[in-house]
């Protein structure tokens, strides 16, 4: 009874915050060229669409999915710019780091994503919702240090899910043992991608792009800073497994994996999704209030534009300067 308690004097103080805001909740968020963002989208019902094993019923192979993915990746990296850090393909879900250099970030979400869930749903035969709804979580990292944290996490997510012990070994799309400026190929699958389009050459090239953090490393040394973290936090992981006596999946049950089936590991369902990630509390502080100020303002000139007034949207809007041309402010000093 507490918890359902507080629950409600939540819910209820929530409410009364809102009555006194004088604007309607604003949804949107800042899209800023030069941004670092690790994104992550989940699967619809958490089932494991994105599973390597792919269908050994239709002759799908750990090379066929990783191919796919990773061509549908390097496509829309070349498309829109981004710098491309780090990326994994999970079961249910996958993990994207990148630079959106250009501040085209929605449009390279929309092509990563519908790609990877038609071309998905087409050879699974299916029609319905890919992803879960809501859309992708996207986390700003505006520290270096917490950089380098999310791109070892992203490297080392199977050993932290637990489903094999060392990076290297997972078969799905990782970037785990890639060098900064090391560059990979990917043919255009025979599928879904049609040969007549300028925009699916026969072959792409995908190059992993170091962060603009730490200037005082080559991409050598950063590389091997990274790799020595990987190292622990998959050591770390394998010392936990061992306390909760719990064994890691292996690349025979893995195998074993079938689209149609959904992760059956408890979840937390009600946690707060974090929109900045930073080791330093006061960088993550100062970022959480600048965005809550960029949201007052972008809601006052929301409002002016529904009015009919003069309208100059906060720097970083997105839909309302793309779609009704309306004017931006300068990016501040």
């Amino acid at each position: 009874m507490p918890d359902i308690d507080a629950s409600a004097a939540r819910r209820a103080a929530n409410r009364a915050k809102g009555e006194q805001c004088p604007h309607e909740r604003v949804r949107a968020r800042a899209i800023v060229a030069g941004a670092r963002v690790m994104i992550t989208h989940r699967c619809h019902d958490r089932r494991l669409f994105l599973t390597p094993c792919g269908d050994p019923r239709k002759g799908h192979s750990f090379e066929d999915t990783r191919n796919f993915y990773g061509y549908t990746l390097a496509r829309a990296v070349l498309k829109y710019g981004v710098g491309f850090h780090a990326g994994v393909q999970m079961g249910n879900h996958h993990h994207i780091n990148v630079t959106d250099r250009r501040g085209n970030r929605p449009n390279f979400k929309n092509s990563v994503h519908g790609n990877l869930a038609r071309g998905f749903n087409a050879r699974f035969g299916r029609f319905d919702s890919f992803w879960s709804g809501g859309g992708s979580c996207d986390t700003v990292t505006p520290s270096g240090e917490q950089t380098l944290e999310d791109l070892a996490y992203t490297d080392c997510n199977p050993v932290v899910a637990g489903r094999v012990k060392w990076g290297r070994l997972w078969p799905g799309f990782t970037t785990y043992n890639w060098r900064f400026g090391e560059s990979r190929t990917f043919v255009r699958p025979t599928r879904y991608y049609d040969p007549g389009n300028p925009d699916n050459p026969l072959t792409i090239t995908l190059t992993r792009t170091r962060p603009d953090t730490f200037p005082d490393l080559s991409d050598d040394e950063l590389s091997d800073k990274l790799m020595e973290r990987c190292l622990e936090m998959e050591r770390e992981t394998q010392s936990r497994m061992r306390r909760e006596n719990r064994r890691f999946m292996g690349l025979q049950k893995l195998n074993k994996s079938r689209w149609w089936k959904r992760a059956t590991s408890p979840e937390d369902r009600f946690a707060m999704v974090p929109a900045v990630a930073s080791s330093q509390e006061g960088n993550r502080v100062r970022e959480i209030q600048r965005n809550a100020d960029w949201r007052r303002a972008y809601a006052a000139e929301r409002d002016n534009h529904r009015n009919g007034a003069p309208t100059r949207m906060p720097y970083g809007a997105y839909m309302l300067p793309t779609i009704y041309n309306v004017a931006v402010a300068d990016e501040p000093p």
